[in-house]
């Protein structure tokens, strides 16, 4: 029985310095690692190996501001996982541990980049941070070229959106995490499980009403610009408001269409070719259209329709 406990410590060990070190290098990628530790382990363990790899950044980052951005970025994954974990094991469901975990990461770097922001004499961080972005976007798009002020105004949006990336990738990958590292762990009953994701109802009417606000409020503006000075800035916040609301449920759409895809590949037993090329393609060309079955399968539950098709065959 010892030899067995002294095995899992040893396993622990290994998992938490890969988590380490795959937050650093991979940032969001590394949550699968981050979420078989905090189940495979007590969270003092999680949390003190969280505060450890952050306290370290930052020190390093006193030299570079870079470092510290790095640090807070790294530690908002760390504390939107460890919340997520803490709740799931104290038996909230999963809606609720997201929202939660999801803000808590958030008001993490809000704190994070506002003391860097502070003891920088310069104020271009935050324009520095979205830059790569900008580039990215405007050469994609060299039609519709945006200035880095509307980057800074959406960038709540993408960083809530990579931090859901790192919730969903974590539900994805932990089984197979926990599986390589051979740690045994007891499933929470309201965990959730990965194939059967599914957004609130609710989802689907915030993201349509963000979407017709987002296309109609341009014009609205402008309108109201031209009869009232200053009178729609209310307006210009609700714009960019619901700007971020369709970033961070376009990412929550996509995982959901991968879900269904994983879940269809699943149930048809498609061999590793098939499904190495899928996720190929998905990567490459595909990412709208799985964004879109996310979408439709408010209606069309095509998991329903597949699970029901094999029980009339």
């Amino acid at each position: 029985m010892s030899l067995l406990k002294k095995q899992k410590n040893k396993n622990v060990v290994v998992l938490a310095i890969f988590s380490a070190i795959a937050s650093v290098l991979f940032s969001f990628f590394g949550a699968p690692f981050m979420r078989a530790l905090f189940i495979s382990t007590k969270s003092s363990v999680f949390w003190a190996t969280a505060v450890l790899i952050v306290g370290i950044m930052l020190v390093a980052g006193t030299t570079n501001y870079k470092i510290s951005e790095t640090a807070v970025y790294v530690g908002a994954i760390w504390m939107t996982l460890g919340a997520y974990s803490e709740l799931e094991s104290r038996g909230v469901r999963w809606v609720g541990a997201s929202l939660i975990s999801l803000s808590s990461g958030l008001l993490f770097a809000l704190a994070g980049y506002f003391l860097i922001l502070k003891n920088l004499t310069t104020t271009d961080l935050l324009a520095e941070m979205v830059e790569p972005l900008r580039i990215a976007v405007n050469k994609a798009s060299p039609d519709n070229q945006q200035e880095p002020g509307f980057f800074i105004k959406v960038l709540p949006g993408i960083f809530v959106a990579s931090l859901l990336a790192a919730l969903a990738l974590s539900f994805a990958f932990e089984a197979k995490i926990i599986k390589v590292f051979k740690i045994q762990h007891e499933r929470v009953a309201s965990g959730l499980r990965w194939l059967e994701f599914r957004l609130p109802d609710a989802t689907i009417w915030i993201a349509l009403c963000a979407a017709l606000y987002t296309e109609f409020s341009s014009v609205r503006i402008a309108v109201l610009n031209s009869l009232f000075s200053g009178f729609s800035s209310g307006q210009v916040f609700l714009q960019y408001l619901s700007i971020n609301l369709l970033i961070v449920l376009t990412v929550a759409f996509f995982f959901q269409g991968i879900a269904i895809i994983e879940s269809l590949l699943r149930h048809y037993r498609l061999g590793l070719f098939t499904r190495i090329i899928t996720y190929v393609l998905i990567i490459l060309q595909l990412a709208p259209f799985v964004v879109f079955v996310g979408f439709v399968d408010y209606w069309a539950d095509f998991r329903t329709l597949v699970r029901k098709k094999i029980k009339t065959t």
